[in-house]
């Protein structure tokens, strides 16, 4: 697998190993043109120094870039919240000092290894219209939803993603502190739609987050859920967002499974969590609200017939709830 180094230190040449690895060194303003015509996986290291408040813009490029997989160096260690570089899809940071001593052809190994065991979306060498790498899921159910989930043990959620569109434009537009009152009332409005239904938000990351709901085998509420998030929007836009217009979010169900944390929730290694942010992020359209095949099986009947198929993601039948008309 080929590596690929954006920065302006040039010193990185020197005491990086590039025997076992192929490994090139542009600098970061190169990105955009050494990246558009990538076709086979490879490990990119992005060094931010520079970016400043482009932060987000320059990470959502690399987050829909298809066979990228990457890495931030952060030398002034400007990132504040690390583990939201990891719900974009990154898979490795290094700061300051450690980014001359960790940054070798050992460090490469380890992440390739994470690549192979934990992304589904890392197929290297093999076409996309190959047969899918996504697993059966066996569920391990909680028949008495949270009563049943005990902290460090596996089970089956329905797993819900939901995330505000146009960040960049929201931060940009509003001032950090409207922007965080209005964020708030956003979740507030999320967890309004969810508890009832045996939702609890597990990760929240400002724009959104990720929900679970523990499966009982029997009928995902979660779909309920969902439908009410979308239909009820229109009234919390008009009655209690802190947004001057309509808001748009993406919102994504599927069922799989966690080794259920408490605490300590950024270390948790997941297929299902890899999965949820990829599909979120990267396929599920802006205002829209998709599903597995595999959870709508469990929906509330009267709900089925307001979701259409819309092909597939990593092997897992899509569809999408039809939208109503205004």
């Amino acid at each position: 697998m080929k590596v690929i180094i954006f920065s302006h230190d040039k010193q990185l040449k020197e005491v990086i190993n590039n025997k076992s690895y192929d490994i090139a060194f542009y600098t970061p303003g190169q990105i955009k043109k050494i990246l558009s015509s990538i076709s086979n996986p490879v490990l990119v290291y992005y060094d931010i120094s520079g970016l400043g408040d482009k932060l987000f813009k320059q990470m959502h490029y690399l987050a829909n870039k298809e066979n990228i997989f990457y890495g931030i160096l952060d030398p002034n260690k400007k990132v504040e919240n690390i583990m939201e570089l990891f719900f974009m899809g990154a898979v490795d940071y290094l700061a300051k000092g450690d980014i001359k001593k960790e940054l070798s052809a050992k460090r490469f190994k380890k992440v390739i290894e994470y690549l192979k065991k934990y992304r589904i979306d890392y197929i290297e060498g093999i076409p996309k219209q190959q047969p899918s790498t996504a697993k059966a899921v066996k569920y391990k159910t909680a028949p008495h939803g949270w009563k049943d989930i005990i902290p460090g043990k596996e089970y089956t959620f329905s797993i819900m993603f939901i995330e505000l569109d146009r960040r960049a434009e929201m931060e940009k537009k509003y001032g950090k502190k409207n922007l965080q009152t209005a964020l708030n009332v956003f979740k507030n409005y999320i967890e309004r739609n969810i508890t009832p239904f045996g939702g609890r938000i597990w990760m929240w990351f400002g724009f959104g987050g990720i929900i679970l709901f523990p499966f009982d085998a029997q009928e995902c509420k979660s779909v309920l859920s969902g439908f009410r998030i979308v239909l009820y929007k229109f009234m919390h836009d008009v009655e209690e967002s802190h947004f001057p217009n309509f808001i748009s979010f993406r919102l994504t169900l599927l069922l799989g499974n966690i080794v259920y944390q408490e605490k300590d929730k950024g270390k948790v290694i997941s297929d299902s969590i890899n999965t949820i942010f990829h599909l979120g992020r990267k396929y599920t359209e802006p205002g829209n609200f998709y599903l597995t095949e595999d959870i709508l099986k469990f929906a509330p009947p009267p709900l089925k017939q307001f979701f259409i198929p819309v092909g597939k993601f990593e092997g897992r039948a899509l569809l999408k709830m039809r939208q109503p008309v205004l």
